[in-house]
């Protein structure tokens, strides 16, 4: 959402444009989520679509499409259930040249018959939520799921404590966060309160100094467990919120909505058992 706002208000600045076309939000939105749900980023800070690209199929960690002929997955390519395997063996990998040219090129010797699969993730299954959001497909096989923890602005500081949707996990099985959520959590805790502690840890967490950063995380660790269940609280309202709305709604008209809904099913029970370990703390 965001990003669509960021996007929405760019393209009145665009000389190539009509005016017309600049006040079409619904044309915006359909145009955005094509590039977004279809290109393929650079490298470089940019996002391209690529003809046929998108017919490779999609592997792991989150889904496998087989897609045996062309024809057969412009039919269906809307329309099938993805497969979930956490595999990390793709066929295809990609890369552009100096013309912005995209070269798709097999990782192994593959046998006749078998599939081309690509990955969107890297391998990387630890949040579903993005895959969620940009691609429509839920993975519930998946271990963890972001944490939910919003800070603004981003800085660098931030960004080296360990502030990433791939590092800042509440894991589904076990309950813990993972420890970029607490070093995180402590860094903002200390940056409104004592930041001249909040330097202390982050020049420690930058050199690997482990008993200066444990020495803060214990003497502030009230604070943080704190900070942390007013999160997870907040957050399982919201979400109770969200499907408290749903009622009623035609899913003919929102036929999205389910899948909807089992995501945030999915992201509450991981909240929840975060939220019972957090309580023995």
């Amino acid at each position: 959402r965001t990003r669509f706002r960021q996007f929405f208000k760019s393209i009145s600045y665009c000389d190539l444009i009509s005016q017309y076309t600049k006040a079409d939000k619904k044309l915006a939105k359909w145009a955005f989520n094509i590039v977004y749900t279809r290109g393929f980023e650079d490298g470089y800070g940019d996002v391209k679509i690529v003809p046929f690209g998108d017919y490779v199929s999609c592997i792991d960690p989150y889904l496998s499409r087989s897609r045996e002929k062309i024809a057969d997955s412009f039919r269906h390519n809307f329309f099938r259930r993805p497969q979930f395997n956490h595999d990390t063996n793709w066929e295809i990998q990609g890369q552009y040249d100096d013309q912005g040219n995209y070269y798709a090129y097999t990782t192994y010797d593959v046998p006749a018959g078998s599939p081309l699969r690509m990955t969107y993730t890297a391998g990387d299954s630890s949040n579903p939520s993005f895959l969620f959001a940009r691609y429509g497909f839920l993975d519930e096989s998946s271990p963890a799921t972001f944490c939910k923890i919003l800070i603004e602005p981003v800085t660098q500081e931030l960004v080296d404590t360990g502030y990433s949707h791939e590092r800042m996990l509440f894991y589904r099985g076990s309950g813990e966060a993972s420890e970029e959520v607490w070093d995180v959590l402590l860094y903002k805790i200390l940056g409104e309160n004592n930041p001249e502690h909040q330097q202390i840890l982050y020049a420690a967490h930058m050199i690997g100094d482990d008993d200066t950063k444990q020495a803060l995380h214990n003497q502030y660790y009230s604070e943080t467990l704190s900070a942390l269940k007013s999160h997870v609280d907040g957050f399982l309202a919201e979400l109770e919120d969200l499907s408290n709305r749903t009622v009623g709604r035609d899913r003919n008209v929102h036929p999205r909505l389910p899948i909807i809904l089992q995501h945030n099913e999915f992201v509450k029970q991981v909240f929840l058992a975060v939220r019972e370990n957090l309580n023995y703390k």
